[in-house]
């Protein structure tokens, strides 16, 4: 037999940490002051690390394409697994805004207009414009081969270095600024103040960061002694990005005045580095191009990406031969435009809470809601699957033997749901008295109505929705 192993330890954790790495989750990390280093573990050691250790046995034990979906189908059922592949995908509605929210907050600072960055109108029409602009390239050009690997690495690696530079020359020239989100510290600021609950629903946003966090454990079947090597690199990868984060994090707390960070503008800390480090001005224009750029090529990947795979779950028979339609270079265009359509109406958010803050924050809650309903899913999924498909070879096994120590982590990962659920559900301090009741109906709103919709449209499935043949399946690659 063949020897497909090909990826190295020091591999799989640079492909990890390139699945997280991003600086326009470090304003939402800085909001919290000292308080970010105790989320930052909780979000490691509850969240992302019991999420990826499960996805690692379920990815090498059942490895076809598909990953959440075929984990929860065998383990729980068609429904439940059609319900896991539609959340993933309503999932970016919300998102794609919150990432399209940022283009107009660069696209300010990139053309000298840093006032158009809290213009809520100005950010509304942007997404609009970006979003339905990169649709329509992907539907004209094939944007993943004409981005490549280019944007991510001037976007995101390129930006996210030079931001922890510059603030660790800033902290090192300065100190900690006594009117930062740093100052006057006491030991009790290294934990939340349980007292101001709505302060508690930053974790929410700070999760989001690990968000995704099984997609590496594809990769779990392609390294040498995945028993030994995997849960190494992605114990690694895990603490690396905690340290990396937590020190952006930090510095961007120590320059930014309380109560002036604003979370959708990771330009802010490079204009204050830059002004107290004697940085030209030009610097700011330059950085929030690249960023801008990183972030177009990510809605760019995100257009087609799971409307691809939602086009296979509708082919099953999941969904009406509606949502089957293909154009002639097989691109899913039923999908396609439904998301844009929805991402439009998501987006109008930023109209009816006119705070761009509040509307970011509460966008990246709601991603992180649906993403911890399909969490739910693999961790219950995992334990279904070793009593109910014990013969499975998993050449990655929590354990060798017994089911002890899945039952260990299984519990965990839901435990940290459920912590997140509950915080997400509390109204954040960022938004005034008058917005929470409002801000409680919307995620709860937007919550069922999602995973509604998906277990109403397979309760009414037929058979006659299956397509009938599979030729020329093959024709888009």
């Amino acid at each position: 037999m063949a020897k497909t192993k090909s990826l190295t330890l020091f591999g799989l954790i640079g492909i990890t940490m390139a699945f997280f790495g991003t600086v326009r989750s470090v304003p939402t990390l800085s909001i919290t002051g000292w308080t970010q280093i105790f989320y930052m573990l909780i979000a490691a050691v509850l969240f992302a690390l019991p999420i990826a250790l499960m996805s690692a046995e379920l990815s090498t034990g059942w490895p076809e394409e598909g990953g959440p979906t075929v984990w929860v189908k065998n383990a729980l059922g068609e429904k439940w697994g059609f319900v896991t592949s539609w959340l993933l995908w309503v999932q970016m509605f919300f998102g794609m805004v919150m990432v399209a929210s940022t283009v107009g907050v660069l696209f300010g600072y990139v053309v000298n207009a840093p006032e158009l960055s809290s213009n809520n109108y100005f950010i509304f029409a942007v997404i609009l414009i970006s979003y339905w602009g990169v649709t329509i390239l992907n539907l004209k050009f094939d944007m993943v081969k004409v981005a490549g690997n280019w944007g991510a690495i001037i976007g995101v690696y390129i930006p996210f270095v030079i931001l922890v530079v510059l603030g660790v020359i800033y902290m090192i020239k300065n100190g900690i600024q006594p009117n930062s989100y740093l100052g006057d510290f006491k030991p009790s600021d290294l934990v939340p103040n349980f007292k101001d609950l709505g302060s508690l629903t930053y974790l929410s946003g700070i999760i989001f960061i690990f968000a995704g966090v099984e997609i590496s454990s594809v990769h779990a079947n392609n390294i040498e002694n995945p028993k030994r090597n995997y849960p190494i690199a992605v114990i690694a990868s895990v603490l690396l990005l905690v340290f990396f984060n937590i020190v952006a994090g930090l510095t961007v707390s120590n320059a930014v005045p309380v109560g002036e960070l604003e979370l959708a503008n990771i330009t802010q800390p490079y204009m204050i580095f830059s002004e107290n480090l004697g940085i030209p001005s030009i610097f700011v224009n330059i950085i929030s191009l690249m960023i801008l750029i990183g972030v177009l090529v990510q809605l760019s990947a995100w257009v087609l990406g799971p409307s691809k795979a939602m086009i296979k779950v509708a082919d099953e028979g999941n969904l009406p031969k509606f949502f089957q339609k293909r154009t002639e270079k097989d691109i899913p265009i039923t999908f396609v435009l439904i998301q844009a359509i929805v991402i439009s109406l998501v987006s109008f958010l930023y109209v009816v809470v006119p705070d761009v803050n509040s509307a970011f924050l509460i966008i990246t809650i709601t991603t992180t809601i649906l993403y911890c309903i399909v969490y739910a899913l693999i961790a219950i999924s995992a334990i279904r699957l070793r009593y109910k498909m014990p013969e499975v070879v998993r050449p990655f096994r929590l354990g060798n033997k017994g089911n002890g120590l899945m039952w260990f982590v299984s519990i965990l990962s839901l435990i940290s749901v459920a912590i997140t659920l509950t915080v997400s559900i509390i109204p954040p301090s960022i938004l005034q008295p008058s917005q929470y009741t409002g801000y409680i109906i919307y995620q709860i709103a937007a919550t069922v109505i999602m995973v509604g919709i998906a277990l109403f449209i397979h309760k009414c499935k037929k058979p006659e929705w299956k397509k009938e043949t599979t030729t020329n399946h093959k024709k888009c690659s």
